[in-house]
């Protein structure tokens, strides 16, 4: 957790935004042992900056994250905006494919070094909770299958991260993996549905 949660001068608010981005690139591109020098470097900022606001690696990844949520709550919005039930949850489904390619690396190297630690359990929930929300406009409305949860519709997203990695043969898939989200939105029409064989994951509930 940040050291300070006051509101933010806009200074201290460009400065955490600098630190945040560039952490970001450093951790995907060199993993969690990155130094903390080379953070405040590609920022622009002192090491005393990084410090007061970030005591710790794991300070610095938790604050990313609720970057990330934040990102997900206007993603939320916009959706909603939609008029059209569908098009609203699509459009959901595609900014929230679109946030996950670009930070894919971000993810797999925190995945691997911290685990289910990586995320809280109330971020979570809150991803959880927006992901059910678009659901159930869709479910309500008749254009999306009705035996969905919000853990499918995650899991899903995870499943078009691995398309955003590079191709079998080692290029970029930057500009292919839409398609595969558009084969996984096809499955979600109702009219697509069969009867699956097994039951959903689910999050378990918090105390």
């Amino acid at each position: 957790m940040e050291a300070n949660v006051r509101p933010l001068r806009a200074d201290a608010a460009r400065n955490r935004a600098r630190v945040l981005d560039a952490a970001r690139t450093a951790f995907a591109q060199a993993g969690l042992d990155v130094g903390v020098e080379e953070i405040a470097r590609r920022a622009g900022v002192g090491k005393g900056t990084l410090y007061r606001r970030f005591p710790t690696k794991e300070a610095l990844v938790r604050a990313i994250f609720e970057d990330i949520l934040e990102e997900i709550d206007r993603i939320v919005a916009g959706a909603e905006a939609e008029e059209d039930a569908w098009t609203a949850f699509t459009t959901y489904m595609a900014g929230c494919a679109r946030l996950q390619a670009s930070n894919q690396g971000f993810y797999d190297v925190v995945a691997q070094r911290l685990g289910a630690a990586a995320l809280t359990d109330d971020q979570r929930r809150r991803v959880n909770e927006s992901t059910a929300r678009m659901l159930k406009r869709g479910q309500d409305a008749g254009v999306v299958r009705s035996d969905l949860v919000p853990e499918d519709v995650s899991l899903m997203l995870r499943m078009v991260g691995a398309t955003t990695r590079p191709a079998p043969d080692g290029s970029p898939m930057d500009d292919h993996w839409p398609r595969y989200l558009g084969l996984l939105q096809d499955a979600l029409r109702p009219e697509a549905a069969t009867t699956l064989i097994a039951e959903p994951w689910r999050l378990k509930p918090t105390a």
